[in-house]
């Protein structure tokens, strides 16, 4: 199986623009396109689930706070006891000692254990006391915000669905990108696919076929293994829009085969750079032999694999790793 670095860029382009529900980002296209589809219900499920998440955080507030007053009124009970006996012996101990000075002391005592008792009963229960105000405060905060927890959580999947309607392209490339993966994955491991790379240029490249100037570039696939460097671009479109829009496809293709080709010059001696083959997967398949002009074919997901071991072996092992170590840092997260 080949080596896959990173993911679909339509895939991650949709991810990146979807809010985490209840805490939990959809990961994967499958979850976007269960989301898309599923809407409804799971408005329904966040508003029953959020509800009943909150209403079980209450009630256990509701146990917390009941617990610390018990532990509160247990200990006040139990140091009560303890403070009045201590109090009650002082005073015994002035009514049967005969000692004027002992009883001078003895009352002393008796005044500054008066005047304790209530710090001395209930300091020891100030930190639950905190504890308990807290748990009070909490349980507040959420019963007066729980409708908003609740409608905030619901926007959320609002927002969500009406990103992905608004994004529905993205959704359909991301399908056919996902299938082109799935596709190369089955190549050999002496394979890379490389997805959604995104090369940037300190200076600008002048493309002069075109008198253009390239900053950044992005391929949603490059393959790298023995049989070559291929630069794959994936077109969820039908044949005849292919053919329709085949200027703008030559334009983009071309663009990112020289942007990709600039920016590996720099890492070999003048003329060594290695050829790069372009090609794009049509997902509605294609004519035999298509070809949008003399170096960029068109093909079938099917026929992907098949084109590309079916030639010969041009790069080594070390060939292969070099670009590997090249290209990666460039692809988007």
């Amino acid at each position: 199986m080949a080596k896959i670095h990173g993911i679909s860029g339509s895939t991650q382009y949709l991810l990146n623009g979807t809010k985490a529900i209840n805490g939990k980002k959809l990961a994967s296209l499958d979850d976007v396109a269960h989301f898309h589809s599923n809407y409804e219900v799971i408005l329904a499920e966040t508003e029953i689930t959020v509800q009943r998440q909150l209403d079980e955080i209450i009630l256990g507030l509701n146990n917390d706070e009941e617990r610390l007053n018990n532990q509160i009124r247990e200990g006040i009970a139990y140091r009560t006891t303890e403070v009045d006996g201590n109090i009650n012996e002082i005073n015994t101990r002035i009514n049967t000692s005969r000692n004027v000075f002992k009883i001078l002391s003895y009352k002393v005592q008796y005044w500054v254990a008066v005047s304790l008792r209530s710090r001395r009963i209930h300091s020891p229960f100030s930190h639950v006391v905190r504890e308990v105000q807290n748990v009070q405060s909490r349980k507040t905060g959420l019963i007066s915000n729980k409708q908003y927890v609740i409608q905030n959580e619901c926007k959320k999947v609002i927002d969500n669905q009406k990103f992905i309607t608004e994004n529905i392209s993205f959704l359909i490339g991301a399908q056919g990108e996902e299938l082109v993966i799935q596709a190369l994955s089955q190549l050999s491991d002496d394979f890379h696919v490389l997805n959604d790379i995104n090369l940037h240029f300190r200076r600008a490249i002048h493309w002069r076929e075109r008198n253009e100037y390239i900053k950044t570039c992005q391929i949603d696939h490059l393959v790298v293994g023995p049989t070559g460097i291929f630069l794959v671009e994936t077109k969820n479109w039908k044949i005849s829009d292919i053919e329709l829009k085949s200027d703008k496809l030559i334009w983009q293709v071309r663009r990112s085969s020289l942007a990709l080709w600039y920016y590996l010059k720099d890492y070999y001696w003048k003329g060594g750079n290695p050829k790069i083959r372009t090609v794009i997967v049509s997902m509605h398949g294609s004519f035999s032999g298509q070809r949008l002009d003399k170096y960029i074919d068109v093909i079938a997901p099917y026929q992907l694999c098949r084109y590309i071991t079916s030639r010969k072996n041009i790069l080594s092992e070390e060939a292969v790793k070099k670009i590997i170590q090249i290209i990666p840092c460039h692809i988007s997260n």
